[in-house]
């Protein structure tokens, strides 16, 4: 009966109320979109010499209704692969941005599109910035002991990388995302998805579309590609960092394997036999963490576009060589700790809001480590 009573008080409070569930997602961020589509990094949106992006304003451009950007031309609309043999030729080709929260339930994301050149292509995507699950056990293993810090959750996004034929893309780039499952009809009349994305995502014991996880990269290799056929890039924001809600990503689209780019990251001598396959990954493309009081009006077609170090979070570069590399990550978390705690000038760490110019701890709180009997 009391069971009863409280049912029928819950429907008729939110019966008399205005509800909309805005609350249960983030809101969109100024200046960072939760939805648009990238293009090639010669095209000038708004006729002000300067490539690859567009200022706000209030001229109509192109006679479409909307001001402040012309709509790209049909040629003008794809990204280029390129072929790397090097870490700085990888770096020139890396194009970097931000996506922020879409604001509702739709889906959120990054869209762009190539066309094929007859070989295979690896697309890479890598999200800010680092993750990983903290060991607990009181006599791990070697491997225990390397992630015994618990890691910064409120710094990381991330992306779920798809590509397919862009004729099997359901979505709008720029508009609205979408995905590559189209609707097949058997003989019973049964409707029937098939999903036509060119990646193929294992994950543990085999499961398929299964996707890398929180700020790890993602990689999909499209071998034989049609020659001079569209392909569509659909990156979709899974999460978006809790401090600031802008989650900074690294895309190439790069001519060959991804084993290759692997290589040219194993002998560049920067992380040469360094680290296991998972952690290098973290490696290869670096400088996603973007600091938004630096860096402005992206994307950015290179690393030097964005403007190198001096464009992403303070030592975020050097946290992910230390990711890549042998040494445990509980060294760097303890130093790391020592410094902005109890160092000469420390300000604190920012773990769960956004930091300061100096303050960003990449690893988290070691108070938050469970203890023996607790949730």
């Amino acid at each position: 009966m009391h069971n009863r009573m409280l049912l029928v008080s819950m429907v008729a409070l939110l019966g008399s109320c205005d509800y909309s569930g805005d609350w249960l997602f983030a809101g969109q961020v100024d200046g960072v979109p939760g939805v648009y589509a990238l293009i090639d990094e010669d095209v000038d949106l708004d006729f002000d010499g300067v490539t690859g992006e567009w200022e706000e304003d209030d001229e109509d451009l192109d006679g479409d209704g909307t001001t402040g950007e012309r709509e790209p031309r049909a040629d003008e609309k794809y990204i280029m692969p390129r072929r790397v043999t090097n870490m700085d030729e990888l770096r020139a080709a890396t194009i970097y941005g931000e996506v922020g929260p879409s604001g509702s339930t739709e889906l959120g994301g990054v869209t762009a599109s190539f066309l094929g050149t007859g070989g295979d292509i690896c697309v890479w995507v890598d999200p800010e910035t680092a993750w990983w699950s903290q060991a607990v056990s009181p006599a791990p293993n070697e491997f225990g002991n390397y992630f015994s810090y618990p890691d910064n959750v409120f710094d990381d996004g991330d992306i779920d990388l798809y590509v397919g034929l862009s004729v099997y893309y359901t979505g709008s780039p720029g508009e609205r995302m979408g995905d590559f499952y189209v609707s097949y009809t058997d003989s019973l009349g049964n409707e029937v998805p098939l999903q036509l994305s060119e990646c193929t995502n294992t994950g543990f014991q085999n499961q398929l579309d299964a996707h890398a996880g929180r700020a790890m990269p993602e990689h999909c290799e499209v071998s034989n590609t049609q020659k001079d056929i569209s392909y569509t890039i659909a990156m979709q924001t899974f999460s978006t960092p809790l401090d600031d809600d802008r989650l900074g990503y690294g895309l190439l689209v790069t001519e060959g394997t991804c084993d290759d780019l692997m290589a040219i990251l194993r002998t560049s001598g920067e992380m040469a036999d360094q680290g296991t396959e998972f952690r290098l990954e973290e490696c290869l493309i670096q400088g996603e963490s973007i600091n938004p009081n630096k860096a402005k009006n992206g994307p950015w077609y290179g690393y030097a576009a964005l403007g190198g170090d001096e464009a992403i979070w303070d030592l975020s570069e050097e946290f992910e060589q230390h990711f890549c590399g042998t040494k445990r990550m509980s060294n760097y978390c303890k130093d790391e700790a020592e410094f902005q705690l109890t160092g000469e000038g420390a300000t604190g760490c920012a773990w769960n809001s956004l930091p300061e110019k100096d303050n960003r701890c990449y690893c988290g709180d070691l108070s938050d480590t469970p203890k023996g009997g607790s949730f």
